[in-house]
């Protein structure tokens, strides 16, 4: 059959069931997959991977058969990261294989044992899977027997194991099933990538030949960043219902360009703002049919959201990247991204959801708010048009990984095998080619000291019952994250936050933000998985609640953002045109101004332009700022280093917030940026990994990592549940061993960038980026806002009329506030009032005193010193200061009364404070509200300081 009536043929077939996405089948119309040869399949999304993969193996399947020479058991494995789309896949291939006389099943954790039973007595031919799935039955001795038949190894969604653990652990476990099998035909499929090169060796393992079959992704785009200016009806909706004006000229936009087609992908980055997306949706246009789709919803709702998009009942369906995998949805027409989508690979697999049908367009449409988000956006849209994609970081040595895969491999072999097989094994596999045969002892090691293995003259021993538990309870290499329930003061549900989230940011004092609020925290409740928390005022302190679902910015997008605020800011000071350098931008005119217009306000204020050749340092009240346009990953591991340098030299402790072009140092008192300055310019490149490493275990995000890595070495059993303490004893106890180390390479490879951080420290020494320091005004700077107002950037989440909001809630929240009154005369009076409760003239019911003491009701130190005093025994240092404290109160309380009491039930201020306050004049009760509004926002700044 020749390459053109193969691929009529294969398109009829697939036709005739229903399949209509030929981009896939066409390419390989032109590079047929030939039997035997490892090959990636590189498409977009949707495309046709899986049917133009599959049914050329099936037709080598059915010839092998007609020439008897097929074994029993399972000829074709198809591995997916997700057990969803195992079934999408299954019912999508079920049919053909009937057609075919190919038996297709399915098989993962949610299979039934009745299920598994059957195919491990009459295995089908195909078997399709997950990669924790097939850990589980590579050691069983029926599964392992029919899976010596496996000839073709079919691996879904290169480009999503490719990143994270779970490719090392797949890459492992494909050399173990070559260990069985034999060497077999390893067929990857990816969405578009930036290294096909790098993903076809991680497919075909270290030193076998492959080859990469690449579709065009974008062959014929209409695509374009928009930041659309708000109309008077956008004005007139947005207060009518509370949202700003920005965000209803956005979601204008997109109804009007979702109005145009038959179906719409609206992509966000995060699970809220999906969230918050869909709801301010429904309110600005109840009659559009929408729907929602991400990870934290159910099953059902998830499949019942693709179906109504795949039959024509949604126009417009908000998602996150739950949708960049491969499952079926049928045609879609338009794909907009909201907000920038923060790496070009990203926006290639996102905008490759549409133009699938012969001849068809991508359409795309990045609607972008601030300016960094319009300038990053028309970056990675012209580096993806132009084919300027990020390559993948791949998990290199493992060390978790591979101490379950040895203890698997001997499971494989009857339960023992030598260090030296393993070794052979292991560096075959693309990960582990550089594997060290210390490293791979040192695994085993801890294995033995922790009960799981014997090791005998080089020998490894899996030890009964506990290797056995230890492997098949940790078939996974993602953490299990619990959540919290976030409560306010009233007890009433805010919301909930990720595990992960607490252990990082959960100390009392540390405020995040959360359903388009700021929140303090003021107490975790480990037990019973509580957070309780009040408002606050926004602040450059608090963290977003879903900062683990943040997609980084990388280094050389972030770099040329600063390059473009350069050029604009030349062509301004030399009287030229500042639209010039997005010329070659698809920026719309709009979204153009904005970006020209923040340039120019910088300049305007005086104050110099951070860019790709300046780093700008300025201070804010106990602010420190450092603009530095290097991605996320390099602003991190900077802020780690100032803050680590800052704490040696001045001895305070310093907290720390970035984002892709800046990074803020929060620290009881304000910083010198001379000083700042200088540390930055005395930076060496060599030494950062040192400094580094001296002090990440110190942090919430080591715990949180080692913890979870001493759970898949088998250190901590599976089901424990992280506590700070344990997780502090637990560190000193595994200082130096393969789980330490473990945790140090998975942080400098996720979360820092030190290669690149390099390159910045050596431009700077080198004089070609410099450091300078913005003058001193008492403001920040234009471009500082987006860290200093960390709300702002995400006003989809955002109320539009804060201020008054913010005194309304700390009306109500002082109003309800329980506080003890005690009569700091005779003593002989206490009682327990909420503040609304508490007379204008507080007075004793006994004496007739008016010298009342308003106290915590949990305070009781106070009283018994008190009680002390008046009863005339003599009083420690300690119970006198706190006496003195007490009278001070009371005396505030006789001579101002219940403004006395409101006062000092605000947080943060004692007796001292309350004195400031109370003899300022206030007009009203909003100033003397607003008043204490800044007296909190002082106390909550140094808050987080406080032991």
């Amino acid at each position: 059959m020749s390459f053109r009536e193969y691929s009529s043929a294969l398109a009829r077939e697939l036709e005739s069931l229903g399949f209509q996405r030929p981009t896939a089948i066409q390419l390989l119309a032109q590079k047929p997959i030939l039997e035997g040869e490892n090959v990636l399949l590189v498409a977009p999304t949707g495309s046709g991977k899986t049917e133009a993969a599959v049914f050329p193996v099936f037709e080598s399947l059915l010839r092998v058969r007609g020439s008897g020479g097929e074994k029993p058991g399972i000829k074709i494995l198809y591995i997916t990261p997700l057990r969803a789309l195992n079934r999408d896949i299954f019912r999508r291939l079920k049919e053909l294989g009937r057609r075919l006389g190919v038996k297709v099943e399915v098989r993962h954790g949610d299979t039934p044992a009745a299920t598994r039973r059957i195919q491990a007595l009459k295995p089908p031919d195909m078997l399709i899977t997950t990669p924790e799935t097939l850990q589980a039955i590579l050691p069983g001795k029926r599964m392992r027997r029919h899976l010596k038949a496996v000839r073709w190894v079919i691996v879904d969604e290169v480009h999503e194991v490719l990143c994270d653990k779970r490719g090392a652990q797949l890459a492992l476990s494909l050399e173990r099933l070559r260990r069985a099998a034999g060497e077999f035909q390893r067929i990857g499929l990816s969405a578009t990538l930036g290294s096909p090169e790098e993903a076809g060796r991680f497919l075909a393992g270290a030193g076998r030949s492959f080859k990469v079959l690449e579709a065009e992704s974008f062959r014929n785009v209409e695509a374009q960043v928009e930041s659309p200016h708000p109309t008077r009806e956008d004005l007139k909706r947005a207060e009518e219902y509370s949202l700003p004006p920005g965000a209803v000229a956005r979601i204008r936009r997109l109804v009007e360009a979702s109005e145009l087609y038959r179906s719409t992908l609206v992509f966000t980055n995060t699970r809220e703002h999906a969230e918050a997306l869909a709801v301010n949706l429904r309110r600005l246009y109840p009659k559009l049919s929408l729907g929602v789709h991400h990870g934290s919803l159910s099953r059902e709702a998830r499949i019942e959201a693709e179906e109504k998009l795949k039959e024509g009942f949604l126009r417009v369906l908000i998602c996150t990247s739950s949708l960049e995998l491969g499952i079926d949805i049928g045609a879609v027409d338009l794909v907009i991204q909201y907000h920038s989508p923060r790496q070009s690979v990203r926006l290639v697999q996102r905008l490759g959801r549409s133009g699938h049908r012969i001849g068809g367009t991508v359409r795309g449409l990045i609607l972008a708010s601030w300016p960094d988000d319009i300038l990053e956006a028309g970056v990675l849209l012209r580096r993806a048009l132009e084919g300027w994609l990020e390559g993948p970081i791949m998990h290199r040595e493992a060390l978790d990984v591979l101490a379950h895969q040895l203890v698997g491999l001997a499971l494989d072999l009857g339960g023992r095998v030598s260090l030296e097989a393993a070794y052979k094994v292991f560096r075959r596999a693309e990960p582990f080619r550089r594997l060290e045969a210390e490293s791979l002892y040192a695994v085993a090691s801890q294995l033995e000291a922790e009960g799981k293995i014997r090791l005998m003259n080089g020998n490894v021993k899996v030890r009964v019952p506990g290797g056995y538990r230890y492997y098949f309870e940790s078939l996974s290499t993602i953490p299990e994250v619990s959540s919290f329930l976030v409560v306010d003061y009233a007890g009433r549900r805010v919301g909930s936050l990720d595990q992960e989230f607490v252990v990082k940011h959960g100390k009392p004092g540390s405020q995040f933000i959360l359903k388009g609020s700021v929140w303090q925290i003021l107490r975790v409740d480990e037990e019973r998985r509580l957070v309780e928390v009040e408002p606050v005022e926004p602040s450059p302190a608090a963290v977003p609640a879903w900062e683990g679902e943040v997609i980084p910015v990388p280094f050389e997008a972030a770099l040329e953002v600063g390059e473009l605020r350069r050029r604009i800011g030349e062509e301004l000071t030399s009287g030229g045109d500042p639209l010039n350098p997005l010329k070659r931008y698809p920026i719309s005119e709009d979204a153009r101004e904005k970006t020209v217009l923040a340039v120019k306000e910088q300049l305007e204020e005086g104050f110099p332009v951070p860019s790709d050749r300046l780093i700008l340092v300025e201070n804010f009240e106990n602010y420190a700022l450092v603009h530095g346009c290097f991605g996320d990953r390099v602003n991190r591991a900077l802020s780690r280093l100032l803050a680590a340098l800052v704490t040696a030299r001045m001895g305070v402790e310093v907290a720390v917030q970035s984002d892709p072009y800046r990074l803020a140092l929060i620290s009881p008192r304000p910083l010198d940026p001379y000083f700042l300055a200088r540390e930055i310019e005395g930076l060496k490149a060599e030494d950062a990994r040192g400094l580094l490493e001296a002090v990440l275990d110190q942090t919430e995000l080591f715990n949180w990592r080692l913890w979870n890595n001493a759970k898949r070495f088998g250190v901590v059993s599976r089901g424990a549940e992280y506590r700070l303490r344990e997780a502090q004893m637990l560190l000193k106890a595994l200082k130096g061993t393969p789980v330490y180390r473990e945790t140090l390479r998975e942080i400098f490879l996720e979360d820092l960038d030190l290669e690149n951080l390099g390159k910045v420290l050596a431009w700077i020494r080198s004089g070609n980026l410099k450091v300078e320091v913005a003058p001193q005004g008492g403001k920040p700077s234009p471009l500082a806002l987006p860290l200093l107002d960390k709300i702002a950037p995400h006003d989809l989440l955002r109320p539009a009329f804060e201020r008054g909001e913010a005194l309304e809630i700390l009306k109500a929240r002082i109003a309800s506030k329980l506080v003890r009154l005690f009569c700091a005369y005779q003593g002989d009076w206490e009682t327990l009032r909420k503040v609304e409760n508490v007379p204008e003239k507080p007075r004793c019911p006994r004496c007739g005193s008016t010298l009342i003491a308003v106290l915590n009701p949990q305070d009781r130190d106070s009283l018994k010193a008190a009680r002390k005093k008046l009863s005339g025994r003599k009083l420690s240092r300690e119970e006198e200061r706190l006496w003195l404290s007490l009278w001070r109160n009371a005396s505030l309380v006789q001579n101002y009364g219940k403004r006395a009491v409101i006062v000092m039930a605000a947080r943060g201020i004692g007796p001292a404070t309350a004195v400031r306050l109370l003899r300022q004049p206030h007009r009203s009760e909003n100033e003397l509200y607003q008043a204490i509004l800044k007296a909190e926002r002082e106390y909550l700044r140094t808050r987080i300081f406080w032991d």
